[in-house]
């Protein structure tokens, strides 16, 4: 899936930019991430029987809130944690729902 891969690639990228301390693009993919986690929550919502994956989608995206609050604070230990429990939730919903 297209949309899975451009969440892998903008989190691999966001780790790097909270890593180098660019504020302005962590920014930029925290909030791309969480546009593409919408997207995932509609579609298993439209699904209807991915519970845990509209949860995960949600939480996902609060993460990724927090990391944009986080970088604009200038809190970059917290946007590390945060994009650490955003990549956790990745693995979590993908223990479930990534085909092999």
């Amino acid at each position: 899936m297209e949309l899975m891969q451009n969440i892998e690639d903008s989190n691999r990228s966001l780790a790097s930019n909270i890593a180098l301390h660019d504020g302005k693009a962590a920014i930029a993919d925290a909030k791309d991430l969480d546009g593409l986690f919408a997207e995932v929550e509609t579609h298993f919502t439209q699904r209807g029987d991915a519970a845990n994956a509209v949860e995960l989608s949600k939480k996902s995206r609060s993460l990724a809130t927090r990391i944009v609050s986080a970088v604009s604070s200038g809190d970059f230990s917290a946007a590390t944690d945060a994009a650490t429990d955003l990549s956790r939730t990745c693995r979590t919903c993908h223990t479930f729902y990534k085909k092999e």
